[in-house]
């Protein structure tokens, strides 16, 4: 899944939330915004991903955001990439979960792209705007969101989940 573009992992159940998530990203056309609706499928995902950070709703159907940490950091490609919990719980101890910070929802999207732009690499001078240093607009591949089209992972029509994933998370693989 390496197509030049940097790799970011979200997992969120709520539709609206990843939603919100991919219009920000649309602002970043040099970063790819893999999304997991759940542990499982973040698991499944993150053994193909060479993310450069891991954005981690807390409340998953089927597991807690920071034991789904805990078990991300046991790959050894995900040991030291930077975490973010995303949750509307402002009290939840971010840091002592191994957490590098807590963003809250609802997301401030000024605050949130100035955050993307600190935490991840700079566009590449081929990406750069006409008339910034660097040269032309070029839009090499299209950047943006990626729906992993493996069976039982994140692929799903937009917006909503499918019944079958309600019914799979309600199964807690991680309770």
């Amino acid at each position: 899944m390496n197509d030049g573009l940097t790799s970011v992992l979200y997992i969120e159940d709520s539709p609206l939330n990843v939603i919100v998530m991919e219009a920000m990203f649309e602002q970043r056309r040099d970063l790819r915004l893999h999304i997991a609706e759940a542990g499982m499928p973040a698991w499944r995902l993150s053994s193909k991903l060479q993310p450069a950070l891991l954005l981690v709703d807390l409340n998953l159907p089927d597991c807690h955001g920071s034991d789904l940490l805990k078990l991300l950091r046991m790959r050894s490609s995900l040991a030291q990439v930077p975490a973010i919990a995303v949750t509307a719980d402002s009290d939840f101890d971010a840091l002592g979960a191994g957490f590098m910070e807590l963003w809250a929802k609802p997301l401030d999207v000024r605050r949130t792209l100035a955050r993307l732009a600190e935490l991840l690499p700079p566009p590449r001078a081929s990406l750069l705007p006409t008339g910034e240093p660097g040269g032309a607009m070029v839009d090499p591949a299209p950047g943006g969101v990626r729906r992993d089209d493996t069976p039982g992972l994140a692929a799903r029509p937009r917006p909503g989940l499918s019944a079958a994933h309600r019914q799979a998370g309600s199964m807690g693989w991680m309770r």
